[in-house]
């Protein structure tokens, strides 16, 4: 009995860095798109019209990347499969391997929907799978997985890139490159065996029939909980518009202000990693201070660290970007459980709100960012674009009533 125990705690926690692991290998594809954005825009953009056409691509690859999730978190509380997550990597890394070397705009639209639709696959049940493998653990273990997909943003774009920097932007081969995501694909359903009784719920909801379980209905249980999470919902999309924003813009901006290619996915590089760190340091911090609290730090500390460092250069530039992300990340993982908390039965649909509507509304209302960056300049509508998070601050006292998760015992 006691090995059976200790074997099965060890294939799940194998199971669960494997699942991290592969969030890391995703993701370091997925966010190529940032790095590759001045390429493509230098190639099917016009100079008046180049950031309009950025917010085009960034909403294209939005809509099925995250509003994609919506979907998929909707497929996996009703279908146990693992090939969400095999298709989610091999597609991701497909589709964005070959963006960078498509011969017309509407070829970069289908690359960028392939390589959407493997991002939106593979989030909302990973992240309920990475949640029930961590068992009692479930914050620090959700943060963990998210922290591994954040690095995978932050440095995979870097490893990836590294040899097409050496030899002249030759961007075929990241053609090559995308093997190493394929592999990977294949390795996911030879180690991911995931037991049938593995309780994917935040906490047990259901109704009992006989001795049977009968899983409540979406609707029914997030009627009582209709305002906090169209609170939770704004807030995270908003959010969004300024971290999703910065991390596609910042690009341009870099590239407008003449850094190199390398320097300028270095900068990338740095502020996505950032977000890591908030990410991870949010599942020590969640534990031990009000949750409230640490929403309202977010959403009111980072605007100005972030407005600073547009307006400042070299290390300070650097080191103010890098808390004002970190910062403003920090409440991710807080959105993503206080959502399962309220949504008990139906936790991949609430991951898929929190992590995949929210950036696609996000990345859609990037559309408007690139208009107003062609009519006022690209500087002038950053500076207004990092203050938005302030305007969702207020939202927090429909909050007032959930769950603080650094007292267990509010649940």
């Amino acid at each position: 009995m006691e090995n059976n125990r200790k074997n099965r705690n060890s294939s799940t926690r194998n199971q669960f860095f494997f699942l991290t692991f592969a969030h890391t290998i995703l993701d370091s594809y997925a966010t190529l798109f940032p790095h590759l954005q001045p390429f493509l825009l230098n190639k099917f953009a016009s100079i008046g019209a180049r950031n309009s056409f950025a917010g085009i691509l960034i909403s294209l690859y939005s809509i099925f990347s995250s509003l994609g999730q919506i979907l998929f978190g909707w497929l996996s509380d009703r279908v146990r499969t693992v090939h969400f997550i095999t298709f989610g990597v091999a597609f991701t890394a497909i589709g964005l391997s070959l963006v960078g070397i498509a011969p017309t705009a509407w070829i970069v639209f289908l690359l960028l929907a392939i390589g959407g639709t493997g991002v939106a696959a593979f989030h909302p049940q990973a992240t309920t799978y990475a949640g029930a493998l961590a068992a009692e653990m479930r914050g620090m273990g959700i943060a963990i997985f998210l922290t591994g997909g954040n690095v995978g943003r932050a440095l995979g774009p870097l490893v990836l890139l590294f040899l097409p920097y050496q030899f002249n932007n030759n961007l075929n081969i990241l053609g090559w490159e995308m093997i190493l995501g394929l592999f990977v694909a294949l390795l996911v359903p030879m180690v991911l065996k995931f037991e049938h009784e593995l309780d994917l719920t935040a906490s047990a909801r259901v109704l009992s029939h006989g001795g049977e379980t009968e899983r409540q209905s979406f609707w029914h249980v997030a009627g009582p909980y209709f305002l906090p999470l169209l609170a939770l919902f704004i807030i995270a999309s908003l959010r969004t518009v300024t971290i999703a924003g910065l991390e596609n813009f910042l690009s341009i901006y870099l590239d407008d202000l003449d850094y190199s290619d390398q320097k300028r996915s270095l900068v990338i590089a740095l502020y996505i990693f950032a977000g890591s760190m908030g990410i991870m340091g949010s599942g020590w911090f969640l534990s031990r201070v009000n949750t409230l609290v640490l929403l309202l730090l977010s959403l009111v500390v980072a605007p100005p660290l972030l407005y600073a460092s547009l307006h400042t250069s070299g290390i300070a530039f650097l080191v103010l970007l890098f808390l004002g992300n970190m910062v403003l990340t920090s409440s991710v993982t807080i959105n993503i459980i206080l959502a399962q908390m309220m949504l008990r039965g139906h936790e991949s649909i609430a991951a898929s709100f929190m992590m995949g509507a929210s950036w696609g509304v996000g990345g859609l209302l990037n559309l408007i960012v690139g208009a107003l960056g062609d009519k006022y300049g690209l500087p002038i509508v950053l500076d207004g674009l990092v203050m938005v998070p302030l305007l969702v601050a207020p939202l927090l006292i429909f909050l007032r009533n959930q769950p603080d998760l650094s007292n267990p015992k509010s649940d």
